[in-house]
C-alpha cells in the first residue's frame, strides 16, 4: 500500500510534521520575549505540542495512528499513565521531559592548572568552570528520567466478568474466498466442537449483493444460535442498495439482533466507496459479560467514538479487524488502559484485557483540551509583549 499511495502518505506526513513545527516556533518566541527563569521556560513547548497533538487527534482522518504517544508503547510502566490522562498525558509528558532534559549541562570545576596553558589566559589562581573538559565539545544531556516506573497495574473482581475461562472463537477472513456459506459451515463447526460463548468475524468476510443471499446469512446465523446459543459478530460487505456498507452485525445467544453498525471511520482512499456509519456507539446487554459493545478496526483510531464505552459501561468490546501487519495494534491496546474494558479483536493479532474504572473513563483527554486553551492564552501573551507597554511587559514577565 505504501508503494501504490507514496504520494498520499508523503504528503499528509509532511502536513503533519510541518503541523508540528509549531509547538517549537512558540517556544522560540518565548524564549526570546518571556521570563526564561521561570514556568514558561519547560511549560510553553509541552502545552502546545499536547494541544496540538489533541487537536490532530480528533481533527486529523488518520485519526491516532500518527501520535508521537506511541513511541512509549513498549514501556508498560507508562503506559499506564494513559489510564489516568490518556495519549494527551503522555505526550505532555514526553514533550516536558525533552524541554527539562535540554536544560541539563554537564558542569565540573576544574583548577586553571589543570589546564592547557595554550587555551587558557585566566589568572592561575582562579577557579575556572568548563560545562565540558576541553577535548570534547559541549553537549545537553537528553537522558529521560525514569521515576515513572513506580505506576502499576491492577485488577480486582468484577461484577459483569467471568471468573473463568471462556472459550471464544475467531472466523478469518480469506483473501482467497469470497463465498459465505464457507464461514458460516466453520462458524457452526466453532459453536458446535468448542462450546464457544462468543464467536467473532474479522472485518469483510464476504460480498452480499443481493436481498435473497443477506436473508439466507441471516438465517443461517440464527440456525446456529438456536443450537448452540454463543453470541454471533458478523461481518460482510454490504452491496445490497444503492450504498455500500462496511458492516458488522451481532446476534445475542438468544437470536436477536443486538448491533446493526456502519463502520463509522473508513481507511482513506481504500474504502472511498462505502458510506461511514453514524459515529454512535452500538451496545447491549449479556448475561455473562455485561454490557458489550462493537466497533470495526480503525473505529478504534478514534476517540470520538470508542470514547463513548466509558459513559455506556461497556465491559466488553467486539472488534473485528482487518489490519496490515501491526498498523491498528496500538490503540486497541491502549483503549483497554484509557477505558477500562476488555477487547475480544478477531484479526492477525488478538488483543485481551480486564475492565476496571479508569480516571481517563470519566474525564477523556481534559488535559489534552487545557492544552489546546492554553495556545490561546499563550498567544496573548506573546501578542501583548509586542505591542504592549514597558511596565506590562514587566508585568508578564514577572508572572511567568
Amino acid at each position: 500500500m505504501a508503494k501504490v499511495y507514496a504520494g498520499v502518505i508523503y504528503g499528509m506526513g509532511l502536513l503533519i510534521g510541518f503541523a508540528l513545527l509549531i509547538p517549537y516556533i512558540f517556544d522560540r518566541i518565548a524564549q526570546y520575549r518571556l521570563s526564561s527563569d521561570g514556568w514558561a521556560r519547560v511549560m510553553v513547548f509541552p502545552c502546545i505540542w499536547t494541544g496540538m497533538s489533541t487537536i490532530l487527534l480528533f481533527a486529523n482522518p488518520l485519526g491516532d495512528i500518527v501520535d508521537y504517544a506511541f513511541t512509549f508503547l513498549n514501556y508498560d510502566e507508562i503506559m499506564q499513565f494513559t489510564s489516568f490522562a490518556g495519549l494527551g498525558g503522555i505526550n505532555f509528558m514526553l514533550a516536558w521531559w525533552g524541554t527539562v532534559g535540554c536544560g541539563f549541562e554537564f558542569r565540573c570545576d576544574i583548577k586553571s592548572s589543570t589546564i592547557d596553558n595554550r587555551s587558557s589566559t585566566e589568572d592561575n589562581n582562579s577557579d575556572i568552570i568548563l560545562k565540558m573538559p576541553p577535548t570534547h565539545p559541549t553537549r545537553k544531556l537528553s537522558t529521560l528520567p525514569t521515576f515513572v516506573n513506580s505506576f502499576s497495574i491492577y485488577f480486582k473482581k468484577l461484577k459483569y466478568f467471568p471468573q473463568e475461562l471462556i472459550n471464544v472463537g475467531c472466523v478469518l477472513r480469506q483473501e482467497n474466498i469470497l463465498e459465505v456459506n464457507y464461514y458460516v459451515e466453520l462458524t457452526r463447526e466453532l459453536a458446535a466442537s468448542a462450546g464457544n460463548k462468543i464467536i467473532l468475524w474479522s472485518e469483510g468476510l464476504s460480498d452480499i449483493s443481493s436481498a435473497e443471499n443477506l436473508t439466507l446469512l441471516y438465517n443461517s446465523i440464527q440456525n446456529i444460535l438456536t443450537s448452540y446459543g454463543a453470541i454471533i459478530g458478523f461481518t460482510y460487505i454490504d452491496y445490497t442498495t444503492q450504498n455500500s456498507y462496511n458492516k458488522q452485525v451481532v446476534f445475542d445467544n438468544k437470536g436477536a439482533m443486538v448491533v446493526n453498525y456502519n463502520k463509522t471511520h473508513l481507511v482513506p482512499v481504500l474504502e472511498n466507496d462505502f458510506v461511514k456509519g453514524d459515529n454512535k456507539l452500538q451496545t447491549f446487554q449479556s448475561e455473562v459479560f455485561g454490557n458489550i459493545g462493537a466497533a470495526i478496526c480503525y473505529d478504534f483510531n478514534f476517540p470520538i467514538l470508542i470514547g463513548q464505552a466509558s459513559s455506556k459501561n461497556v465491559n466488553l468490546m467486539l472488534d473485528s479487524g482487518n489490519t496490515w501487519g501491526i498498523v491498528a495494534v496500538p490503540k486497541a491496546r491502549i483503549n483497554i488502559i484509557e477505558n477500562g474494558f476488555a477487547t475480544f479483536r478477531c484479526c492477525s493479532y488478538g488483543i485481551s484485557g480486564y475492565r476496571v474504572k479508569t480516571v481517563y473513563s470519566v474525564f477523556g483527554e481534559t488535559l489534552g483540551w487545557i492544552c489546546v486553551g492554553s495556545i490561546g492564552v499563550i498567544t496573548i501573551l506573546l501578542v501583548v509583549m509586542e505591542i504592549g507597554g514597558q511596565k506590562l511587559r514587566d508585568k508578564i514577565n514577572n508572572w511567568t
